[in-house]
């Protein structure tokens, strides 16, 4: 389609907007009209009142026959007929805004009602004028500078200020027509683009078989670009983690240390949608690996429930979590905290403005009753998903249009559950939806309970037991100066001596020195921390042996397996202070 022949077409569209809006709008606009006549009626003429009442009523019949005429009339220039428009939200303006003269014969109070009933149809002309800008200036300028003018006239702070309010009141509504205008013409340019799609489809169609070979290749180029950019892109976040942990123990205001407090959940929240990113491609690959441990289920529920307050709030929804003190499963908590988040936000995002979603955490039998579970249920107040699509909100890409739902649309891309579904899969955690129409829906997660401290034996994670530093010499090997640095930071608040090195060769020159080792997974030159941990205990061969701690941001499974076959505790980045610390002191502790 031409240039001109478009730009005919998106003014077409423009007038047959009005003329719609104008022949549905009868009712309202009488309704209304007849409470201006009861309002006015003591106090103006009863012959006026009559006139005006039928002056706004046939102009309104007038308008809404002759714009339908127009719309259809595709013979006459469109230029003409939008003139055309103009000129009809011209008479309807002066016939409805000539209400502002009765002002004149009304008390204050009155004519602060009259004025709210003119400055409100002027406000509608946002949705039925704006297509046709000039017409909406047109029609909502003779309501409202008529009315702002009787104000004004009346003189006083009173006067004055409501004639200003109104005036401010009319530029604002101008704001919002023009960004309706915006917002029409970019929807009717998307509109032309996907009919032009639409004419190329067959074009599309011969060149797939040459895209499918390019995705493929850039299928494995992602790959490729995720493996590196984990290690890259957690760098920092590992030096924010650890300052911020040194941060804990300098002595500061109360304020300054909610603050800090405030940067560490953002940090932990944007370490895991960190990993959310990275890790998606990987769980279809099947490279993912699972590493349940114990888990605080209150402690992990509240940090979920408190990074998604914001948006709860924002969307009016009430959120509420019921969990048993000091209850826990085990289970990987870096994948249960991510489904847990993947739920809470698509709960909140299908249920309405004064909703609720609530959060509940039960200890239950298994159904064979062998053993007590742990079950965690995320239910919303949302439209409800028909049985017959319970399986089908479990797959990629899938976006159920709600039906009766109060609820703004929601936003994303329907991956959330998709990734629900991956990650219960690979946590061995079955997931039930239980969910009618109209019923909101309700997400099931039966969790394993873990043992009891005693039971887990050496592998329960230790994290009550009691630890510290004090005293205590570690040697950082780490070729990134930034988080060479916050490990320092982090350490010396732990009250740790700590010594630094960039190279392997620095790091043997020491190596005689320290009680603990902290080696990155994946240093400069080309060497690996598997290496260097492998030369450091060569290097120092006197018993017991040296006790070193890997930190790496890679989940390739190959590396779990090398960290194991070497004894060597491996921590994933991001690395928080206290987790670094807990892990040192229990190397320390097993040499």
């Amino acid at each position: 389609m031409s240039m001109p022949a478009a730009l005919d077409e998106l003014d077409e569209r423009r007038l047959q907007v009005v003329a719609e809006q104008a022949v549905g709008l009868r009712w309202q606009i009488l309704l209304t009209a007849v409470v201006v006549a009861a309002i006015v009626w003591r106090d103006v003429p009863a012959l006026w009142v009559l006139g005006w009442f039928s002056a706004v009523i046939a102009s309104r019949e007038w308008r809404a026959a002759a714009l339908a005429r127009m719309a259809a009339d595709r013979a006459r220039p469109i230029a003409e007929r939008l003139r055309a428009t103009v000129q009809w939200n011209v008479l309807i303006g002066a016939c409805n805004g000539s209400a502002a003269l009765f002002m004149a014969r009304l008390d204050p109070t009155l004519d602060a009602v009259l004025t709210m009933i003119l400055v409100s149809w002027g406000a509608g002309a946002v949705s039925t004028s704006a297509t046709v800008m000039p017409a909406f200036l047109a029609y909502a300028g003779l309501l409202f500078v008529p009315t702002a003018a009787m104000w004004l006239a009346a003189g006083g702070w009173l006067g004055w200020g409501v004639g200003a309010l109104v005036l401010m009141f009319f530029g604002v509504q101008t704001r919002f027509a023009r960004r309706n205008l915006q917002t029409f013409e970019e929807s009717f340019g998307i509109r032309a683009e996907n009919q032009a799609l639409a004419t190329s489809l067959e074009f599309e169609r011969a060149q797939l078989a040459i895209a499918r070979d390019q995705a493929v290749r850039a299928n494995n180029d992602k790959s490729r670009f995720l493996a590196g950019a984990s290690h890259d892109l957690r760098q920092p976040l590992q030096a924010m983690a650890l300052n911020v942990g040194a941060l804990r123990h300098v002595a500061m205001a109360s304020d300054a240390r909610a603050i800090v407090e405030v940067v560490d959940s953002s940090l932990e929240q944007l370490r895991a949608m960190l990993d959310a990113l990275l890790d998606v491609s990987k769980l279809d690959a099947g490279v993912v690996v699972a590493q349940p441990q114990r888990v605080r289920i209150d402690r992990l529920l509240t940090a979920v429930m408190a990074s998604f307050g914001a948006a709860a709030s924002a969307r009016g929804v009430g959120l509420r979590a019921d969990c048993p003190t000091g209850l826990e499963v085990r289970t990987d908590p870096d994948l249960l905290r991510r489904m847990l988040a993947n739920l809470v936000d698509n709960a909140i995002k299908f249920s309405p403005a004064g909703g609720q979603v609530e959060v509940r955490v039960r200890t239950r039998k298994t159904p064979d009753a062998s053993k007590d579970e742990v079950e965690l249920t995320v239910q919303d107040s949302g439209p409800g998903i028909a049985p017959e699509n319970h399986r089908l909100v479990f797959e990629d890409l899938v976006q159920l249009q709600a039906q009766g739902s109060g609820a703004a649309p929601a936003a994303g891309h329907g991956l959330g559950l998709g990734i629900v579904r991956r990650m219960a899969e690979l946590l061995g955690v079955p997931v039930e939806l239980e969910s009618s129409l109209g019923a909101g829906a309700c997400f099931r997660l039966r969790l394993p309970l873990a043992p009891s401290v005693g039971a887990e034996g050496p592998e329960g994670d230790g994290a009550a037991a009691s630890w510290s530093l004090a005293g205590r010499c570690v040697l950082v090997l780490e070729d990134d100066p930034m988080v060479r640095g916050a490990y320092l930071n982090a350490l010396g608040a732990m009250g740790c001596r700590v010594l630094s090195a960039a190279t392997l060769d620095e790091a043997l020159g020491q190596v005689g020195e320290p009680d603990a080792v902290v080696v990155d997974c994946r240093l400069g030159g080309g060497v690996s921390g598997f290496d260097a941990a492998e030369r450091l205990r060569a290097r120092r061969s006197a018993q017991p042996a040296l006790p070193i701690v890997m930190v790496t941001a890679d989940t390739d499974p190959a590396v779990v397996e090398a960290a194991r076959r070497q004894a060597l505790p491996l921590l994933r980045k991001p690395v928080d202070d206290r987790g670094l610390g807990r892990a040192l002191a229990a190397a320390i502790e097993r040499s």
